[in-house]
Protein backbone atom coordinates (compact mmCIF):
# COMPACT_ATOMS: atom_id res chain seq x y z
CA UNK A 1 0.00 0.00 0.00
CA UNK A 2 2.86 2.37 0.90
CA UNK A 3 4.60 1.59 -2.40
CA UNK A 4 1.36 2.29 -4.27
CA UNK A 5 0.95 5.69 -2.56
CA UNK A 6 4.60 6.53 -3.20
CA UNK A 7 4.30 5.67 -6.90
CA UNK A 8 1.07 7.69 -7.16
CA UNK A 9 2.70 10.74 -5.55
CA UNK A 10 5.76 10.45 -7.78
CA UNK A 11 3.57 10.16 -10.87
CA UNK A 12 1.58 13.23 -9.82
CA UNK A 13 4.78 15.21 -9.22
CA UNK A 14 6.16 14.14 -12.60
CA UNK A 15 2.93 15.25 -14.28
CA UNK A 16 3.05 18.63 -12.55
CA UNK A 17 6.67 19.13 -13.57
CA UNK A 18 5.89 18.11 -17.16
CA UNK A 19 3.01 20.59 -17.30
CA UNK A 20 5.25 23.27 -15.82
CA UNK A 21 7.90 22.68 -18.44
CA UNK A 22 5.27 22.66 -21.17
CA UNK A 23 4.01 25.99 -19.83
CA UNK A 24 7.52 27.43 -19.91
CA UNK A 25 8.02 26.22 -23.46
CA UNK A 26 4.75 27.77 -24.59
CA UNK A 27 5.86 31.14 -23.22
CA UNK A 28 9.19 31.30 -25.06
CA UNK A 29 10.18 32.26 -28.59
CA UNK A 30 13.51 31.23 -30.13
CA UNK A 31 15.34 32.49 -33.22
CA UNK A 32 18.53 31.22 -34.80
CA UNK A 33 20.34 34.02 -36.65
CA UNK A 34 23.65 34.30 -38.43
CA UNK A 35 25.59 37.42 -39.40
CA UNK A 36 27.58 37.56 -42.62
CA UNK A 37 28.47 39.50 -45.75
CA UNK A 38 26.09 40.29 -48.62
CA UNK A 39 25.52 43.03 -51.19
CA UNK A 40 22.81 45.51 -52.16
CA UNK A 41 22.51 46.86 -55.70
CA UNK A 42 21.40 50.48 -55.85
CA UNK A 43 19.09 51.87 -58.58
CA UNK A 44 22.08 53.38 -60.43
CA UNK A 45 23.78 49.98 -60.57
CA UNK A 46 26.25 50.61 -57.75
CA UNK A 47 26.90 47.38 -55.79
CA UNK A 48 27.34 48.08 -52.07
CA UNK A 49 29.18 45.67 -49.77
CA UNK A 50 26.91 45.01 -46.77
CA UNK A 51 26.72 42.95 -43.61
CA UNK A 52 23.39 41.42 -42.70
CA UNK A 53 21.48 38.98 -40.50
CA UNK A 54 19.83 35.82 -41.79
CA UNK A 55 17.52 33.30 -40.14
CA UNK A 56 18.92 29.78 -39.85
CA UNK A 57 15.86 27.85 -41.01
CA UNK A 58 17.16 24.43 -39.92
CA UNK A 59 17.96 25.82 -36.46
CA UNK A 60 21.47 24.40 -36.66
CA UNK A 61 24.17 27.03 -36.27
CA UNK A 62 26.81 24.50 -37.25
CA UNK A 63 25.89 25.09 -40.90
CA UNK A 64 26.15 28.30 -42.94
CA UNK A 65 23.10 29.06 -45.07
CA UNK A 66 24.24 32.46 -46.30
CA UNK A 67 20.74 33.95 -46.59
CA UNK A 68 21.73 37.33 -45.16
CA UNK A 69 19.44 40.30 -45.75
CA UNK A 70 19.32 44.03 -45.02
CA UNK A 71 17.37 44.65 -42.89
CA UNK A 72 17.45 41.31 -41.08
CA UNK A 73 14.30 39.19 -40.66
CA UNK A 74 11.55 40.74 -38.55
CA UNK A 75 11.48 39.04 -35.15
CA UNK A 76 7.96 38.59 -33.77
CA UNK A 77 6.97 37.78 -30.21
CA UNK A 78 3.28 36.74 -30.12
CA UNK A 79 0.89 37.72 -27.36
CA UNK A 80 1.36 35.67 -24.21
CA UNK A 81 5.02 34.90 -24.89
CA UNK A 82 7.28 36.50 -22.31
CA UNK A 83 10.74 35.17 -23.15
CA UNK A 84 12.80 35.71 -26.29
CA UNK A 85 15.97 33.71 -27.00
CA UNK A 86 18.28 34.46 -29.93
CA UNK A 87 21.12 32.18 -30.91
CA UNK A 88 23.67 34.06 -33.04
CA UNK A 89 26.43 32.70 -35.28
CA UNK A 90 28.95 35.26 -36.51
CA UNK A 91 30.49 34.59 -39.93
CA UNK A 92 32.01 38.06 -40.22
CA UNK A 93 35.79 38.61 -40.14
CA UNK A 94 35.43 40.60 -36.90
CA UNK A 95 33.65 39.92 -33.56
CA UNK A 96 29.98 40.90 -33.46
CA UNK A 97 26.97 40.76 -31.17
CA UNK A 98 23.28 41.65 -30.89
CA UNK A 99 21.16 43.85 -28.65
CA UNK A 100 17.55 45.05 -28.50
CA UNK A 101 17.40 48.61 -27.25
CA UNK A 102 14.54 49.14 -24.81
CA UNK A 103 14.11 45.54 -23.68
CA UNK A 104 15.07 44.40 -20.17
CA UNK A 105 18.72 43.42 -19.72
CA UNK A 106 19.41 39.78 -20.59
CA UNK A 107 22.22 39.18 -18.10
CA UNK A 108 25.10 39.50 -20.55
CA UNK A 109 27.96 41.89 -19.91
CA UNK A 110 29.87 44.46 -21.97
CA UNK A 111 33.09 43.38 -23.64
CA UNK A 112 36.16 45.41 -22.59
CA UNK A 113 39.72 45.68 -23.88
CA UNK A 114 42.28 47.87 -22.14
CA UNK A 115 39.54 49.71 -20.26
CA UNK A 116 37.67 50.49 -23.49
CA UNK A 117 34.18 49.12 -24.22
CA UNK A 118 34.23 47.10 -27.45
CA UNK A 119 30.66 45.84 -27.21
CA UNK A 120 27.59 46.51 -25.06
CA UNK A 121 26.87 42.78 -25.02
CA UNK A 122 28.54 39.36 -25.08
CA UNK A 123 30.27 38.91 -28.42
CA UNK A 124 30.42 36.04 -30.88
CA UNK A 125 33.96 35.58 -32.15
CA UNK A 126 34.89 36.19 -35.77
CA UNK A 127 34.56 33.49 -38.45
CA UNK A 128 32.02 31.18 -36.82
CA UNK A 129 31.75 32.16 -33.17
CA UNK A 130 28.38 31.70 -31.46
CA UNK A 131 26.56 33.28 -28.54
CA UNK A 132 23.05 33.00 -27.04
CA UNK A 133 20.99 35.87 -25.64
CA UNK A 134 17.79 35.57 -23.59
CA UNK A 135 15.38 38.38 -22.73
CA UNK A 136 12.86 37.63 -19.98
CA UNK A 137 9.73 39.69 -19.38
CA UNK A 138 9.62 40.95 -22.97
CA UNK A 139 7.41 44.00 -23.10
CA UNK A 140 5.10 44.72 -26.07
CA UNK A 141 6.07 47.32 -28.62
CA UNK A 142 8.29 48.12 -31.59
CA UNK A 143 12.05 47.82 -31.13
CA UNK A 144 15.24 47.91 -33.17
CA UNK A 145 17.67 45.03 -32.87
CA UNK A 146 21.24 45.79 -33.92
CA UNK A 147 24.84 44.80 -33.42
CA UNK A 148 26.11 45.89 -30.00
CA UNK A 149 29.71 45.89 -31.25
CA UNK A 150 31.05 49.17 -32.66
CA UNK A 151 27.46 50.19 -33.59
CA UNK A 152 28.49 53.29 -35.57
CA UNK A 153 30.10 50.96 -38.12
CA UNK A 154 28.40 47.57 -37.79
CA UNK A 155 24.87 48.95 -37.79
CA UNK A 156 25.72 51.18 -40.77
CA UNK A 157 27.04 48.08 -42.55
CA UNK A 158 23.57 46.50 -42.26
CA UNK A 159 23.36 44.66 -38.93
CA UNK A 160 19.87 45.76 -37.96
CA UNK A 161 16.23 44.67 -38.05
CA UNK A 162 12.84 45.11 -36.39
CA UNK A 163 11.57 43.22 -33.36
CA UNK A 164 7.85 43.51 -32.53
CA UNK A 165 5.77 42.15 -29.67
CA UNK A 166 1.99 42.55 -29.32
CA UNK A 167 -0.16 42.71 -26.21
CA UNK A 168 -3.01 40.71 -27.75
CA UNK A 169 -3.43 38.87 -31.04
CA UNK A 170 -6.36 39.34 -33.48
CA UNK A 171 -8.79 38.80 -35.10
CA UNK A 172 -10.62 41.96 -34.15
CA UNK A 173 -12.81 43.31 -36.93
CA UNK A 174 -13.51 40.50 -39.36
CA UNK A 175 -13.64 36.78 -40.02
CA UNK A 176 -9.98 36.63 -41.14
CA UNK A 177 -7.22 36.50 -38.51
CA UNK A 178 -5.12 39.62 -38.18
CA UNK A 179 -4.50 42.68 -36.14
CA UNK A 180 -4.41 42.80 -32.39
CA UNK A 181 -3.75 45.10 -29.47
CA UNK A 182 -0.37 46.79 -29.68
CA UNK A 183 -0.56 48.67 -26.37
CA UNK A 184 -3.34 49.06 -23.78
CA UNK A 185 -6.32 50.49 -25.68
CA UNK A 186 -4.44 50.68 -29.02
CA UNK A 187 -5.97 48.17 -31.44
CA UNK A 188 -5.10 47.66 -35.09
CA UNK A 189 -6.32 45.60 -38.04
CA UNK A 190 -3.09 45.54 -40.04
CA UNK A 191 0.46 46.56 -39.24
CA UNK A 192 3.25 47.77 -41.46
CA UNK A 193 6.95 48.06 -40.62
CA UNK A 194 8.92 50.92 -42.20
CA UNK A 195 12.62 50.76 -41.35
CA UNK A 196 14.66 53.78 -42.46
CA UNK A 197 18.42 53.72 -43.09
CA UNK A 198 21.09 55.21 -45.34
CA UNK A 199 24.40 54.23 -46.97
CA UNK A 200 27.73 56.00 -47.24
CA UNK A 201 29.49 54.01 -50.04
CA UNK A 202 32.97 55.22 -49.01
CA UNK A 203 32.56 53.81 -45.52
CA UNK A 204 31.37 50.45 -46.86
CA UNK A 205 34.26 50.23 -49.30
CA UNK A 206 36.77 50.95 -46.53
CA UNK A 207 35.29 48.35 -44.16
CA UNK A 208 35.14 45.71 -46.92
CA UNK A 209 38.79 46.39 -47.79
CA UNK A 210 39.87 46.36 -44.11
CA UNK A 211 40.86 49.99 -44.52
CA UNK A 212 38.72 51.40 -41.68
CA UNK A 213 40.12 52.24 -38.26
CA UNK A 214 43.08 53.99 -36.62
CA UNK A 215 45.81 54.78 -39.11
CA UNK A 216 43.74 53.67 -42.09
CA UNK A 217 41.97 55.46 -44.97
CA UNK A 218 38.82 56.17 -42.91
CA UNK A 219 39.33 56.44 -39.17
CA UNK A 220 35.80 57.20 -37.94
CA UNK A 221 32.24 58.14 -38.97
CA UNK A 222 32.82 61.84 -38.28
CA UNK A 223 32.85 62.61 -42.01
CA UNK A 224 29.84 60.38 -42.71
CA UNK A 225 28.30 61.31 -46.11
CA UNK A 226 25.39 59.05 -47.11
CA UNK A 227 24.42 59.01 -50.81
CA UNK A 228 21.67 56.36 -50.77
CA UNK A 229 18.55 56.46 -48.60
CA UNK A 230 16.48 53.34 -47.96
CA UNK A 231 13.15 52.16 -46.58
CA UNK A 232 13.15 48.47 -45.65
CA UNK A 233 16.49 48.10 -47.43
CA UNK A 234 15.23 49.50 -50.74
CA UNK A 235 15.91 52.83 -52.44
CA UNK A 236 13.03 54.13 -54.53
CA UNK A 237 13.49 54.00 -58.29
CA UNK A 238 11.29 54.65 -61.32
CA UNK A 239 8.92 51.80 -62.09
CA UNK A 240 9.09 50.15 -58.66
CA UNK A 241 5.81 48.51 -57.62
CA UNK A 242 3.77 50.03 -54.78
CA UNK A 243 2.92 48.05 -51.65
CA UNK A 244 -0.73 46.96 -51.52
CA UNK A 245 -2.51 47.82 -48.27
CA UNK A 246 -6.01 48.44 -46.95
CA UNK A 247 -9.16 46.43 -47.48
CA UNK A 248 -11.73 48.79 -46.04
CA UNK A 249 -12.06 50.73 -42.82
CA UNK A 250 -8.77 49.41 -41.51
CA UNK A 251 -6.80 50.84 -38.60
CA UNK A 252 -3.27 50.49 -39.87
CA UNK A 253 -0.48 50.47 -37.29
CA UNK A 254 2.69 51.86 -38.86
CA UNK A 255 5.90 50.92 -37.08
CA UNK A 256 8.57 53.55 -37.85
CA UNK A 257 12.20 52.61 -37.06
CA UNK A 258 15.44 54.41 -37.86
CA UNK A 259 18.65 52.35 -38.15
CA UNK A 260 20.54 55.20 -39.81
CA UNK A 261 23.02 57.59 -38.30
CA UNK A 262 21.01 60.62 -39.46
CA UNK A 263 17.54 61.83 -38.46
CA UNK A 264 14.69 60.79 -40.77
CA UNK A 265 11.48 62.84 -41.18
CA UNK A 266 8.82 60.58 -42.73
CA UNK A 267 5.58 62.06 -44.09
CA UNK A 268 2.46 60.26 -45.32
CA UNK A 269 1.30 62.05 -48.46
CA UNK A 270 -2.07 63.72 -47.91
CA UNK A 271 -2.74 62.37 -44.43
CA UNK A 272 -2.27 63.00 -40.75
CA UNK A 273 -1.40 60.16 -38.40
CA UNK A 274 -1.83 59.64 -34.68
CA UNK A 275 1.41 58.89 -32.82
CA UNK A 276 0.62 56.38 -30.06
CA UNK A 277 4.02 55.10 -28.86
CA UNK A 278 7.62 56.26 -28.49
CA UNK A 279 10.47 53.71 -28.28
CA UNK A 280 8.00 51.00 -27.30
CA UNK A 281 6.31 53.09 -24.59
CA UNK A 282 2.67 54.12 -25.11
CA UNK A 283 2.27 57.89 -25.16
CA UNK A 284 -0.01 59.26 -22.39
CA UNK A 285 -1.45 61.76 -24.87
CA UNK A 286 -1.39 60.52 -28.51
CA UNK A 287 -0.70 63.36 -30.92
CA UNK A 288 -2.02 64.04 -34.42
CA UNK A 289 0.92 64.82 -36.71
CA UNK A 290 1.73 65.23 -40.38
CA UNK A 291 5.34 64.05 -40.04
CA UNK A 292 7.48 62.14 -37.55
CA UNK A 293 10.95 62.99 -36.24
CA UNK A 294 12.97 59.77 -36.18
CA UNK A 295 16.37 60.35 -34.64
CA UNK A 296 19.06 57.67 -34.91
CA UNK A 297 17.92 54.44 -33.22
CA UNK A 298 14.41 55.80 -32.64
CA UNK A 299 11.10 53.95 -33.01
CA UNK A 300 7.58 55.38 -33.19
CA UNK A 301 4.20 53.72 -33.60
CA UNK A 302 1.40 55.55 -35.39
CA UNK A 303 -2.22 54.69 -36.14
CA UNK A 304 -3.29 55.54 -39.65
CA UNK A 305 -7.04 55.16 -40.31
CA UNK A 306 -7.91 54.10 -43.83
CA UNK A 307 -11.39 55.61 -44.11
CA UNK A 308 -13.06 56.88 -47.27
CA UNK A 309 -13.91 60.26 -45.75
CA UNK A 310 -10.21 60.93 -45.15
CA UNK A 311 -9.09 60.21 -48.72
CA UNK A 312 -8.37 63.35 -50.76
CA UNK A 313 -8.39 63.30 -54.55
CA UNK A 314 -6.75 61.85 -56.54
CA UNK A 315 -6.00 59.19 -53.88
CA UNK A 316 -9.67 58.13 -53.65
CA UNK A 317 -9.71 57.25 -57.36
CA UNK A 318 -6.10 56.26 -58.10
CA UNK A 319 -5.61 54.64 -54.70
CA UNK A 320 -1.90 55.50 -54.74
CA UNK A 321 0.04 57.60 -52.25
CA UNK A 322 3.56 57.70 -50.83
CA UNK A 323 5.54 57.78 -47.60
CA UNK A 324 8.72 59.80 -47.95
CA UNK A 325 11.34 61.81 -46.09
CA UNK A 326 10.25 65.45 -46.13
CA UNK A 327 13.79 66.71 -46.87
CA UNK A 328 14.48 66.78 -50.59
CA UNK A 329 18.17 65.85 -50.40
CA UNK A 330 17.18 62.38 -49.13
CA UNK A 331 14.87 61.76 -52.10
CA UNK A 332 17.71 60.92 -54.45
CA UNK A 333 20.00 58.07 -55.47
CA UNK A 334 23.59 59.36 -55.43
CA UNK A 335 22.34 62.85 -56.35
CA UNK A 336 20.81 61.59 -59.61
CA UNK A 337 17.89 63.51 -61.14
CA UNK A 338 14.33 62.27 -60.63
CA UNK A 339 12.43 60.70 -57.75
CA UNK A 340 14.28 58.18 -55.64
CA UNK A 341 15.79 57.47 -52.28
CA UNK A 342 13.77 57.46 -49.07
CA UNK A 343 10.32 57.00 -50.57
CA UNK A 344 7.92 54.11 -50.94
CA UNK A 345 4.50 54.05 -52.59
CA UNK A 346 1.32 52.33 -51.48
CA UNK A 347 -1.83 51.40 -53.30
CA UNK A 348 -5.28 50.80 -51.84
CA UNK A 349 -7.26 47.84 -53.14
CA UNK A 350 -9.59 48.32 -56.14
CA UNK A 351 -10.76 44.78 -56.81
CA UNK A 352 -13.23 45.58 -59.57
CA UNK A 353 -11.01 48.06 -61.42
CA UNK A 354 -13.53 50.89 -61.63
CA UNK A 355 -11.09 53.55 -60.29
CA UNK A 356 -12.89 53.67 -56.94
CA UNK A 357 -10.83 52.21 -54.11
CA UNK A 358 -12.51 49.47 -52.10
CA UNK A 359 -12.87 51.54 -48.92
CA UNK A 360 -14.97 54.05 -50.92
CA UNK A 361 -16.79 51.47 -53.07
CA UNK A 362 -20.38 50.76 -52.08
CA UNK A 363 -20.46 47.52 -54.10
CA UNK A 364 -17.28 45.49 -53.79
CA UNK A 365 -16.09 43.06 -56.42
CA UNK A 366 -18.49 44.16 -59.17
CA UNK A 367 -18.07 47.31 -61.25
CA UNK A 368 -20.69 49.97 -60.52
CA UNK A 369 -18.97 53.26 -61.39
CA UNK A 370 -22.16 55.30 -60.89
CA UNK A 371 -22.22 54.32 -57.16
CA UNK A 372 -25.98 54.98 -56.94
CA UNK A 373 -27.32 54.35 -53.43
CA UNK A 374 -30.97 55.36 -53.45
CA UNK A 375 -31.82 54.55 -49.83
CA UNK A 376 -28.51 55.87 -48.44
CA UNK A 377 -27.70 52.72 -46.49
CA UNK A 378 -24.09 52.63 -47.84
CA UNK A 379 -24.91 49.63 -50.05
CA UNK A 380 -24.98 50.55 -53.73
CA UNK A 381 -28.12 49.68 -55.68
CA UNK A 382 -26.24 47.07 -57.73
CA UNK A 383 -25.54 45.08 -54.54
CA UNK A 384 -28.73 45.98 -52.69
CA UNK A 385 -32.02 44.28 -53.63
CA UNK A 386 -33.12 44.54 -49.98
CA UNK A 387 -35.83 47.12 -50.68
CA UNK A 388 -37.42 47.08 -47.22
CA UNK A 389 -34.04 47.53 -45.48
CA UNK A 390 -34.30 44.53 -43.16
CA UNK A 391 -30.79 43.46 -44.25
CA UNK A 392 -32.07 40.46 -46.23
CA UNK A 393 -33.54 40.16 -49.72
CA UNK A 394 -36.55 37.85 -49.47
CA UNK A 395 -40.31 37.63 -50.12
CA UNK A 396 -40.84 40.80 -48.09
CA UNK A 397 -39.10 42.71 -50.90
CA UNK A 398 -41.21 41.23 -53.75
CA UNK A 399 -44.15 43.71 -53.48
CA UNK A 400 -41.69 46.62 -53.38
CA UNK A 401 -39.95 45.28 -56.50
CA UNK A 402 -43.27 44.97 -58.33
CA UNK A 403 -44.13 48.56 -57.38
CA UNK A 404 -40.70 49.81 -58.48
CA UNK A 405 -41.18 48.02 -61.84
CA UNK A 406 -44.66 49.54 -62.38
CA UNK A 407 -43.86 53.06 -61.20
CA UNK A 408 -40.25 53.12 -62.39
CA UNK A 409 -38.81 53.88 -58.94
CA UNK A 410 -35.04 54.41 -58.76
CA UNK A 411 -34.61 51.92 -55.89
CA UNK A 412 -35.39 49.09 -58.32
CA UNK A 413 -32.97 50.34 -61.00
CA UNK A 414 -30.07 48.16 -59.93
CA UNK A 415 -27.81 48.77 -62.94
CA UNK A 416 -28.47 52.54 -62.98
CA UNK A 417 -29.47 52.65 -66.67
CA UNK A 418 -32.42 54.97 -65.94
CA UNK A 419 -35.11 52.28 -66.30
CA UNK A 420 -36.52 49.49 -64.13
CA UNK A 421 -36.82 46.63 -66.59
CA UNK A 422 -36.41 42.87 -66.96
CA UNK A 423 -32.64 43.13 -66.40
CA UNK A 424 -33.38 44.49 -62.91
CA UNK A 425 -35.86 41.69 -62.26
CA UNK A 426 -33.16 39.18 -63.21
CA UNK A 427 -30.73 40.93 -60.84
CA UNK A 428 -33.37 40.80 -58.09
CA UNK A 429 -33.72 37.04 -58.59
CA UNK A 430 -29.91 36.55 -58.63
CA UNK A 431 -29.59 38.21 -55.23
CA UNK A 432 -32.71 36.64 -53.70
CA UNK A 433 -32.12 35.12 -50.24
CA UNK A 434 -28.89 37.08 -49.75
CA UNK A 435 -27.78 40.00 -47.62
CA UNK A 436 -26.94 43.35 -49.26
CA UNK A 437 -23.34 44.15 -50.10
CA UNK A 438 -20.52 43.68 -49.60
CA UNK A 439 -19.67 47.36 -49.33
CA UNK A 440 -16.42 49.01 -48.32
CA UNK A 441 -18.34 52.03 -47.02
CA UNK A 442 -20.52 49.97 -44.70
CA UNK A 443 -17.53 47.99 -43.41
CA UNK A 444 -15.95 51.22 -42.18
CA UNK A 445 -18.87 51.69 -39.75
CA UNK A 446 -18.02 48.49 -37.87
CA UNK A 447 -14.80 49.84 -36.29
Amino acid sequence: MINFISKTVNLALASILALAFLGLEANAVEYWLSAGTTTLTMPDGEVIQMWGYGEDTDQDLSTVEGNYSVPGPELKVPAGDTTLTIHLRNDLPVPSSLMIAGQPADGTAPTYSGGRVLSFNDEAGANGGTVTYTWANVRPGTFLYTSATNPAVQVQMGLYGAMVAVLEDGPLCGPAPGGGTAYPGIIFDEDLTLLFSEIDPALHEAVAADDYGPGKAITSTVNYRPLYFLINGVAKEAGSNPIEIGSGGDRLLIRFLNAGLETAMPVIQGFYMQLVADDGFPMPFPSEQYSVMLTAGKTHDAIFSLLCDSLPEPISSTGTFAVFDRRAHRLTNNNAAGDGGMMTEFTLLDQDGESIVDICDNCLGVANPAQVDTDGDLFGNFCDTDLNNDLYADFGDVPLMVRAFIWQEEAGDFNSDGSVNFYDIARFLDLFNTTPGPSGQSNANHF
